[in-house]
Protein backbone atom coordinates (compact mmCIF):
# COMPACT_ATOMS: atom_id res chain seq x y z
CA UNK A 1 0.00 0.00 0.00
CA UNK A 2 2.83 2.43 0.86
CA UNK A 3 4.37 1.95 -2.59
CA UNK A 4 1.06 2.80 -4.28
CA UNK A 5 0.72 6.20 -2.61
CA UNK A 6 3.55 7.92 -4.59
CA UNK A 7 2.21 6.45 -7.84
CA UNK A 8 -1.32 7.60 -6.98
CA UNK A 9 -0.06 11.07 -6.08
CA UNK A 10 1.81 11.29 -9.38
CA UNK A 11 -1.32 10.37 -11.33
CA UNK A 12 -3.43 12.91 -9.37
CA UNK A 13 -0.90 15.71 -9.95
CA UNK A 14 -0.76 14.91 -13.66
CA UNK A 15 -4.55 15.01 -13.86
CA UNK A 16 -4.69 18.36 -12.06
CA UNK A 17 -2.02 19.71 -14.39
CA UNK A 18 -4.06 18.63 -17.42
CA UNK A 19 -7.15 20.32 -15.99
CA UNK A 20 -5.30 23.57 -15.36
CA UNK A 21 -4.02 23.63 -18.95
CA UNK A 22 -7.46 23.02 -20.44
CA UNK A 23 -9.04 25.64 -18.18
CA UNK A 24 -6.73 28.39 -19.50
CA UNK A 25 -8.56 31.09 -21.47
CA UNK A 26 -8.53 30.69 -25.24
CA UNK A 27 -6.38 33.08 -27.23
CA UNK A 28 -8.02 35.36 -29.78
CA UNK A 29 -7.68 34.04 -33.32
CA UNK A 30 -7.39 35.91 -36.59
CA UNK A 31 -9.73 34.76 -39.34
CA UNK A 32 -10.25 35.78 -42.95
CA UNK A 33 -13.68 35.74 -44.55
CA UNK A 34 -14.24 36.28 -48.28
CA UNK A 35 -17.36 38.08 -49.51
CA UNK A 36 -18.32 37.67 -53.16
CA UNK A 37 -19.62 40.55 -55.29
CA UNK A 38 -23.15 39.21 -54.76
CA UNK A 39 -22.66 39.30 -50.96
CA UNK A 40 -21.26 42.82 -51.28
CA UNK A 41 -24.50 43.69 -53.07
CA UNK A 42 -26.32 43.10 -49.77
CA UNK A 43 -24.10 45.66 -48.05
CA UNK A 44 -24.46 48.08 -50.98
CA UNK A 45 -28.24 47.77 -50.92
CA UNK A 46 -28.43 48.30 -47.16
CA UNK A 47 -25.85 51.07 -46.76
CA UNK A 48 -25.13 52.78 -50.11
CA UNK A 49 -28.17 52.69 -52.39
CA UNK A 50 -31.26 50.54 -52.03
CA UNK A 51 -31.25 49.76 -55.76
CA UNK A 52 -27.75 48.23 -55.58
CA UNK A 53 -27.52 44.53 -56.30
CA UNK A 54 -23.79 43.87 -56.68
CA UNK A 55 -20.51 45.26 -55.37
CA UNK A 56 -16.90 44.99 -56.47
CA UNK A 57 -13.77 45.59 -54.41
CA UNK A 58 -10.74 46.81 -56.32
CA UNK A 59 -8.94 48.99 -53.80
CA UNK A 60 -12.31 50.62 -53.12
CA UNK A 61 -15.85 49.30 -52.90
CA UNK A 62 -18.06 50.19 -55.87
CA UNK A 63 -21.76 49.40 -55.97
CA UNK A 64 -23.91 48.72 -59.04
CA UNK A 65 -27.38 47.62 -60.07
CA UNK A 66 -28.28 45.55 -63.07
CA UNK A 67 -29.38 47.72 -66.00
CA UNK A 68 -32.69 47.25 -67.73
CA UNK A 69 -33.03 45.86 -71.22
CA UNK A 70 -29.59 44.25 -71.23
CA UNK A 71 -27.74 47.54 -70.77
CA UNK A 72 -25.20 46.09 -68.33
CA UNK A 73 -24.64 47.58 -64.91
CA UNK A 74 -25.27 51.08 -63.60
CA UNK A 75 -23.03 52.61 -60.93
CA UNK A 76 -24.96 53.44 -57.73
CA UNK A 77 -22.22 54.70 -55.41
CA UNK A 78 -19.17 53.87 -53.34
CA UNK A 79 -18.94 52.06 -50.05
CA UNK A 80 -16.28 51.44 -47.46
CA UNK A 81 -14.44 48.14 -47.16
CA UNK A 82 -14.09 48.49 -43.39
CA UNK A 83 -17.78 49.38 -43.03
CA UNK A 84 -18.74 46.38 -45.17
CA UNK A 85 -16.64 44.08 -43.00
CA UNK A 86 -18.26 45.51 -39.88
CA UNK A 87 -21.70 45.17 -41.47
CA UNK A 88 -21.22 41.45 -42.13
CA UNK A 89 -19.69 40.60 -38.72
CA UNK A 90 -20.44 43.33 -36.19
CA UNK A 91 -19.24 41.30 -33.20
CA UNK A 92 -15.76 40.64 -34.66
CA UNK A 93 -12.88 43.10 -34.38
CA UNK A 94 -11.97 44.37 -37.85
CA UNK A 95 -8.24 44.12 -38.64
CA UNK A 96 -8.03 44.84 -42.36
CA UNK A 97 -9.18 43.99 -45.86
CA UNK A 98 -7.78 42.92 -49.21
CA UNK A 99 -8.95 42.12 -52.71
CA UNK A 100 -9.81 38.53 -53.45
CA UNK A 101 -10.41 36.66 -56.68
CA UNK A 102 -13.06 38.11 -59.03
CA UNK A 103 -12.99 41.42 -57.09
CA UNK A 104 -14.30 39.84 -53.91
CA UNK A 105 -13.57 41.44 -50.54
CA UNK A 106 -11.46 39.58 -47.99
CA UNK A 107 -12.04 40.79 -44.43
CA UNK A 108 -9.59 39.95 -41.66
CA UNK A 109 -10.98 39.80 -38.14
CA UNK A 110 -9.87 38.98 -34.64
CA UNK A 111 -12.45 36.77 -32.94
Amino acid sequence: MVRRVPALLTVMLAALGALSISAAPAQAADVEVTYSPISLGDYCSAKVNSSSTIGFYNGGLSCYRWGTGGSGMTYTGSGSASAACAYFNPTYTYLGSAQGASQALICRYSV
